[in-house]
């Protein structure tokens, strides 16, 4: 997965949880799986931008070799 990719999907939890509050307000089982859910995921896609952002920093940062 490209990190761009990673961004766009982060961007999309976050507008399901906007979506989430907006129209799940009667079903509140169903509201917290979904929150759940999608909590799940912004984790993991954060957590996945947070190392590509630190490995990228790394290898930048290299010193060279002889």
């Amino acid at each position: 997965m490209t990190l761009e990719t990673a961004v766009l999907l982060l961007a999309l939890a976050v507008l399901g949880f906007v979506l989430v509050y907006k129209y799940l307000r009667k079903k509140p089982k169903l509201r917290i799986i979904c929150l759940v859910l999608l909590s799940l995921i912004a984790l993991v896609l954060a957590g996945y931008i947070g190392l590509t952002l630190l490995f990228v920093y790394a290898v930048s940062h290299q010193p060279p070799t002889l």
